[in-house]
This record gives structure tokens, C-alpha cells and sequence, in this order.
């Protein structure tokens, strides 16, 4: 802890007030001890003004308690200026007003307060009922009661600078290697954005950037993929399957060089899901399973009619209590207007036995259901923001647009719903382009960016609340 003769008005305060104090507590031969603590031991904001907008564009003004947003003060942790720091547990809300705000400091000793890391910025007595200007850092000094002993702390408050219920969308780059590709899948592989497309006659081309929008792509020709269908594209841990046009599957670890594998090979076999355990596959209107050997019939809890046959996706996720979950969507006959779930849900274990004995639950779609996802072309369901998204072209039976409206579903594909207040709002260029594109693919990265390939160009976007920090 610093020691040092402390500013002449403290001092003076500290002379004035001390003695008269102590003056009925010691006699005249009697010294007075003052204690050398000084430190502080709480923060709280006060009661503080927020201003947003509603979905008309209305502003509202709202009061929000600082104590929901509590401070955090490191007794031990010294910056270069030797001050300890005070910092919020977690950002305020965008639109916070923090001008003036009204902090409660608990503290041990004598308390100032100035503005930080501002040149001859003047020290002030600290004064609860006082309102202070928190949006920028603060410098806060304790002072013991003895005058011999001093601490620093750096306080600084934060706010979002950005509507968490927004999305920022951004172009990449124009290069010529994205022109002229024809059906494209678009994942995250190796840490890079993929894409493989089909580029000249039939030839499955790679291309990988990294997870920025500067930089240049790399592309390569992919190896062993002459009779691939790139449509049943599946990944299972560190690896890639698809199958070709022979029902045969072809397995990859770099997206760039294929090789048989040991799956029977079955006429007909549509591959169309992966979990860590198991492929599984569509074949003359029944499902199947397999981890490499004989195909297996999965038990469907309804009628396999309803299987879907196009446009199919798949998503294998891990639900909050540890349970697994596969779901299947896509059309029972090409064009229908509506997109069709079957899903089953397992416990994990070592050998996928739970899995294999889990049934199918099929979720019937409803042209009076209100929330059922209408199918459309190029559709992609991916998990996002704590359930699952869906988007694509334009719709089969019309009133739906390309990329008009991403949908999400909170509850596991049974109800769908356009974002509250649209706050995954498509930019409107985007939206343009993707009316008259013919090729649209997507995929999302691991700081929850939502990559989007719209014919020769590549776009990204995330909601802000996604990208916040969480302390």
C-alpha cells in the first residue's frame, strides 16, 4: 500500500473534524490513533434512465436498476498505474444513459473521486447524494484516517454500444473463384468456411477462407468425388460423407480428398444425418442406420409415407440436460408447401445403444398450423441463437420470397416464428440478390456468425447480442 502526506484540504478536513471527535474519548496526556485502513469495499449504481425504440420506431423511456448490474472490485489486481480495479459483472443495456448517475460506494477511510486518465482532472470529495458522470472511467482515491496511507481504484462502467435485438450483415470481397458454381454446401471445417460446389462439367470443387471477410480464398480441386451427390453431404466428428450415385459412401478429413469406406453400398441409399455413433440413410421410403456395417431399419413411431424425400436437412444437437436430439426435415414429395420434422432423442452413452433404440417421433404439418415452417427452395435449418433457424429461396406455394424472412423455432422444430422485431432483419441488398439467385447455402461459425452464399457472393451476419461478451 502507497504512503504519503495526503492533499492539504483532507488534511485540513482530518485536522478540523479528528480532534474534537476524540476530544471526549482521550484526556490531554492521551494521543490519538487513527486507524490506516482505506480501502473500498462496495459499489452499486443507482436507479438509471434507458431509452429504446419499439417496433414502430416510438421511443421509450424505461428505469433500470443498477443493482442488477453489479460492480466487481479486485482487492488484489493492480493496473500499470498501480490502481486496483472496479469493473461491471456485466454490460448495461444499449441506450443507458450514464451522464449522470447516483453510485453508492462503500470505502474505509476518506473518499475522493475524479475523472481518470485525464491531465489535471480534479480531485472531488466523494458525496452519496452527488451524481456522477459514469460514462467514462472513473479514478477513485481512499485515504486513511491517519493521513499516512493511500489506495487507488480505477472504476470504469460499461454499456453496449449496439442494439442486442440487431443484425449487422457485411459483404465479403468480390473474387471471380465463386463465380459460376453451381450447387453449393457451405460449412465450417477445420476452423475455415468451406464451400463445395460443382465447377465445370460436374467436377466437385473445394474452396476454404478464414473466418474473417479480409483475405484471399483457396481453392482446390477435390480428389475422388467423380460420382459424388453432394446434396448428401453429412459430417461425423472429423470427418466428411457423402454418397454416390451408386448408393455407395466416399468419407473425407479435409474436404478435399475422398476415399471408399466400409458401408455397404445400397441402390437408392440417400445419405441424410450423422450423429457421433451413426450414419443414417433414406431408402425406398424407410430409414436406416448404420456404424459401418449391415443398414439397419429405424422405428419410426407413424407411417413412413411421411418420410421426407427432398430438400432434405438434418441437425444433431445437444439439448440443455445433456440429452441428445437428431432431427429430419425436409418434403415427403418434392414441392409440398410445407417442410415435414421427424426427430428422436436419446440418452448418451459409450456404444450408441440408446440411440439405436430410440424411436422416431413424427412432428404431422398442418396447412391451419399457423407456426409450421413452409418449405421453400434451397432451404437450410441450422442451430442458432438456442434452438433452430431455418431459411431459404423462395417458397413452393408463393408468398415467400428468398430470404424474405428467417425463422426461428425455440421448442425444437415444432413451431416456427419470424424473429420478435425482426431483429434478423436481412440486409436489404442481400435480399435482393438472393430473389433472382439460383444457388443459396449456409452456414454458421463459432463466434455465431451466419454465413450465407447467394449465388457469386458470400455474405455474413450476426444478431449483436450474439457477439456481446460474456463475463
Amino acid at each position: 500500500m502507497k504512503k504519503r502526506y495526503i492533499y492539504n484540504i483532507l488534511m485540513l478536513s482530518v485536522g478540523l473534524i479528528l480532534p474534537l471527535l476524540f476530544a471526549s474519548c482521550h484526556g490531554d496526556e492521551e494521543e490519538p490513533v487513527y486507524s490506516e485502513n482505506c480501502y473500498i469495499s462496495g459499489v452499486t449504481l443507482g436507479t438509471m434512465k434507458r431509452t429504446f425504440y419499439s417496433a414502430n420506431g416510438t421511443p421509450m423511456t424505461v428505469n433500470i436498476s443498477g443493482s442488477l448490474y453489479p460492480m466487481v472490485i479486485d482487492q488484489r489486481k493492480v493496473d500499470d498505474k498501480g490502481r486496483n480495479l472496479i469493473v461491471s459483472s456485466d454490460s448495461l443495456p444499449y441506450g443507458t444513459r450514464l451522464s449522470a448517475v447516483l453510485v453508492n460506494v462503500t470505502f474505509e477511510g476518506l473518499l475522493s473521486w475524479r475523472k481518470a486518465d485525464v491531465e489535471d482532472a480534479e480531485w472531488q470529495t466523494y458525496n452519496s447524494a452527488d451524481s456522477m458522470d459514469v460514462s467514462a472511467p472513473l479514478e477513485f482515491r481512499v485515504y486513511s484516517l491517519s493521513g499516512r496511507s493511500y489506495r487507488t481504484y480505477w472504476m470504469n462502467v460499461t454499456a453496449h454500444q449496439q442494439r442486442g435485438d440487431t443484425t449487422v450483415w457485411e459483404k465479403m470481397e468480390p473474387t471471380a473463384l465463386t463465380e459460376g458454381l453451381a450447387a453449393r454446401k457451405l460449412l465450417l471445417w477445420d476452423g475455415k468456411v468451406t464451400m463445395l460446389a460443382y465447377k465445370g462439367a460436374g467436377t466437385l470443387t473445394r474452396l476454404q477462407h478464414d473466418t474473417t471477410l479480409a483475405g484471399a480464398w483457396s481453392e482446390e480441386e477435390t480428389e475422388g468425388t467423380e460420382n459424388a451427390v453432394l446434396s448428401t453431404l453429412q459430417r461425423q466428428g472429423n470427418r466428411l460423407y457423402m454418397n454416390t450415385t451408386d448408393g455407395a459412401l466416399i468419407a473425407s478429413e479435409d474436404a478435399k480428398t475422398w476415399t471408399p469406406t466400409t458401408y455397404p453400398a445400397k441402390d437408392g441409399l440417400v445419405l441424410a444425418a450423422a450423429t457421433d455413433d451413426y450414419l443414417y440413410a433414406l431408402c425406398d421410403r424407410k430409414l436406416y442406420r448404420s456404424n459401418g456395417g449391415e443398414w439397419e431399419e429405424e422405428k419410426l413411431d407413424d407411417d413412413a409415407a411421411n418420410l421426407p424425400v427432398a430438400n432434405l436437412n438434418a441437425v444433431n444437437y445437444t439439448l440443455p440436460n445433456g440429452q441428445q436430439r437428431l432431427l429430419l426435415a425436409g418434403e415427403r414429395n418434392a414441392g409440398d408447401s410445407l417442410v415435414t420434422f421427424w426427430a428422436k432423442g436419446w440418452e448418451k452413452t459409450t456404444d450408441g445403444s440408446k440411440e439405436a433404440q430410440a424411436t422416431w417421433m413424427y412432428y404431422t404439418p398442418s396447412v391451419a398450423d399457423k407456426y409450421a415452417l413452409v418449405a421453400r427452395e434451397n432451404l437450410c435449418i441450422l442451430p442458432y441463437d438456442g434452438g433452430l433457424q431455418a431459411l431459404g429461396g423462395k417458397s413452393h406455394a408463393g408468398g415467400y420470397h428468398a430470404l424474405d424472412s428467417i425463422f426461428h423455432s425455440s421448442d425444437h422444430g415444432i413451431a416456427w416464428r419470424v424473429y420478435e422485431d425482426n431483429d434478423m432483419a436481412v440486409d436489404s441488398v442481400l435480399k435482393a440478390k438472393a430473389r433472382t439467385a439460383e444457388h443459396l447455402a449456409a452456414t454458421v461459425d463459432e463466434d455465431n456468425f451466419l454465413w450465407i452464399s447467394v449465388d457469386d457472393e458470400i455474405w455474413r451476419g450476426r444478431i449483436n447480442r450474439l457477439g456481446f461478451k460474456k463475463k
